[in-house]
């Protein structure tokens, strides 16, 4: 009897538990289609009505604002914290951790557009986001090119000592397992010529969202900490550069794995 009991209480145990991830995959195909659905109904007037300004930083803000209608809309929330750093007086460098195309909604809609985004050539060409970037008059690079990224290193140089922000991805791409990625330096290398600070910015939950070789957005929430700006040391030679430009990497790389609650790879 007492095995017999086991048994049925064994069984009731495993069929509740199919039932509730039976319960849980449909909620998340309800989102996932409910949430396509409004994002495509808000990206297509959002996509003619930008095409309208002339000046990039009044795209940014409009595309800014936008996104704050479209985040309640899909029930994720977008969380700031430390935005107090980007007071940090002269242009500055923000520099994230990469975790999915979804990325740049939650950042532009917590944090405005007062930078240029460096974009992978592969996003400008993307439907309707591409038209974002290019409006707000942000820079691609393509990867796969040396010349390219040497291009791309002396355009940010360019922007930040006429006192533009850039915001960067150092990890260059991302994938869909968890993890901090090794950082590429040309923006570090930019921060040392220039002067510029760096603010390192996590994000956490983005990754949920959309993850790479998905299709379907799932229900999370979204957190954007920014950490304290790091600043560039003069350095007598090209050596003690180099050694600073790692200094750098290294230092922006450890604040921002604080805050993603992910392993650092």
């Amino acid at each position: 009897m007492q095995i017999l009991k086991l048994g049925v209480t064994g069984a009731s145990r495993g069929t509740a538990q199919k039932l509730a991830h039976g319960l849980r995959r449909v909620f998340e195909i309800l989102y996932g289609c409910y949430f396509a659905l409004v994002f495509f109904l808000w990206i297509v007037p959002t996509w003619a009505i930008v095409q309208l300004f002339q000046d990039p930083r009044a795209a940014g803000r409009f595309t800014s604002a936008a996104l704050k209608v479209l985040f309640p809309l899909i029930f994720c929330r977008v969380r700031v914290v430390g935005k107090e750093y980007m007071g940090t007086p002269g242009a500055k460098i923000y520099a994230s951790n990469h975790t999915s195309y979804f990325d740049v909604l939650p950042l532009m809609g917590g944090l405005g557009v007062p930078y240029r985004f460096v974009a992978k050539m592969e996003v400008q060409k993307m439907p309707f986001i591409g038209t974002f970037l290019r409006q707000m008059h942000h820079l691609s690079f393509n990867r796969t090119d040396a010349e390219s990224r040497l291009q791309q290193s002396q355009q940010m140089e360019d922007l930040l000592r006429q006192g533009e922000s850039v915001f960067v991805f150092p990890e260059g791409t991302f994938t869909p397992e968890d993890g901090l990625r090794p950082f590429q330096l040309g923006a570090f290398k930019a921060a040392v010529s220039t002067g510029a600070p760096i603010i390192p910015v996590s994000l956490a939950g983005s990754r949920k969202v959309l993850r790479d070789g998905t299709y379907l957005p799932r229900h999370s929430s979204i957190v954007v900490t920014l950490s304290p700006p790091i600043y560039p040391q003069p350095a007598p030679n090209a050596a003690s550069d180099w050694h600073e430009v790692i200094r750098l990497r290294d230092a922006a790389r450890d604040a921002i794995a604080r805050h993603t609650a992910e392993p650092v790879l």
